[in-house]
């Protein structure tokens, strides 16, 4: 296996065991007002957006330029936070009086559960190239 495709595998792996937590606890998600929808939604979101993020900053990692790693980072950073942002906003927009509090804030929770596997993922990465 790549190194390359042991991160695809990573993040991948944590995807599916997120949806089968969700697909699962079905009726539990149903008794404390979670929306399982909202939540599947979510989790395939922000898996395809660590994986553009990702990329990014990959891509960065293999310039030799110690700069093009910073801007990658940052560049990724802010994709991410600006898409999750605008896609929050056209949530509260859509369904302003039906709004799933619970499943909005688990969101938030599965957004750092992304986030920190895709920079653990990213310092192994660096570790082993020289000049990182």
């Amino acid at each position: 296996m790549k190194l390359r495709d042991r991160e695809l595998f990573t993040i991948t792996v944590v995807f599916i065991i997120i949806n089968l937590l969700l697909v699962i606890g079905t009726e539990f998600l149903k008794e404390h007002g979670f929306d399982r929808l909202f939540l599947m939604s979510s989790n395939l979101f922000l898996y395809l957006l660590s994986l553009g993020g990702f990329a990014l900053q990959r891509k960065g990692l293999r310039s030799p330029n110690p700069q093009a790693f910073v801007r990658g980072v940052y560049s990724s950073m802010i994709f991410k936070m600006f898409i999750t942002m605008i896609a929050v906003l056209i949530y509260v927009f859509l369904f302003r009086s039906k709004i799933n509090k619970p499943g909005l804030f688990t969101a938030m929770g599965l957004y750092i559960v992304y986030t920190v596997i895709e920079v653990s993922m990213l310092m192994k990465l660096a570790r082993k190239k020289k000049n990182a």
